[in-house]
């Protein structure tokens, strides 16, 4: 999947920045032990057990629960995220990276997850989009988020939008409004297109996505040691 490999650069940027300044995260299993979570991980694996499958990894979860039903699936009762849809098995591919932020206000909730569902018995759920966690011995796949505050906020909607014009065309996501930034993404994107090709937009407004990362993180992270 070409998206992925975009993205692992992306990671790979962002985790020049954290080593200097490495914090230990550490993630909570079994009998209280304690391991530090990398800050990439690739996902490609086969979950079994008890697996919750949030219905708010889509814009319109009714949709989704009106499928689960008509394919015989159990509906675990709304929780904080919703009615969740009840798999013995599915199949996760994908990447998981913490985005780097140096001011540090959001220790918990600074990764960015792009890990795809694949279920070969409900086709519905496939391509979904989710973030993967345990609660209570079961592997439950909800809607990835991320809290920034201030920082990148603008540039992922440039990344979400790269994403969505040139490789998922069905992309959705919400900032302040649906969506956010697409429509004046999409005319930058479709005029590199028309200049440069298909193929050579793709990765030449990846670079310039990936330039701008690096720019908001140096200048952030100038700004916090300035500040210190």
């Amino acid at each position: 999947m070409r998206l992925l490999d975009y993205l692992q650069r992306l990671a790979r940027v962002s985790d020049g920045y954290l080593r200097p300044a490495e914090r230990r995260h550490l993630t909570v299993v079994g009998d209280g032990h304690v391991v530090a979570r990398a800050n990439i991980e690739r996902v490609d694996e086969t979950r079994r057990g008890e697996i919750l499958v949030s219905t708010n990894i889509t814009a319109h979860p009714e949709t989704l629960l009106a499928r689960a039903k008509e394919a015989g699936l159990p509906i675990r009762s709304a929780g904080e995220g919703g009615p969740s849809i009840v798999l013995d098995e599915v199949r996760l591919r994908g990447i998981d990276f913490r985005l780097f932020d140096p001011r540090g206000l959001y220790p918990e909730n600074d990764r960015m997850s792009f890990v795809f569902i694949e279920s070969p018995r409900h086709h519905f759920l496939d391509g979904r989009l989710v973030k993967v966690s345990e609660e209570d011995g079961a592997t439950v796949l909800s809607c990835p988020g991320l809290q920034l505050q201030s920082y990148l906020e603008d540039w992922t909607d440039c990344l979400f939008s790269w994403m969505r014009f040139f490789l998922m065309g069905d992309l959705w996501w919400c900032r302040h409004e649906e969506l956010q930034g697409y429509h004046d993404y999409r005319g930058v994107f479709e005029a590199v297109q028309t200049t440069r090709g298909g193929a050579e937009a793709e990765d030449a407004t990846f670079d310039a996505v990936l330039s701008t990362f690096t720019q908001h993180a140096e200048h952030w992270r100038c700004e916090v040691q300035r500040t210190a």
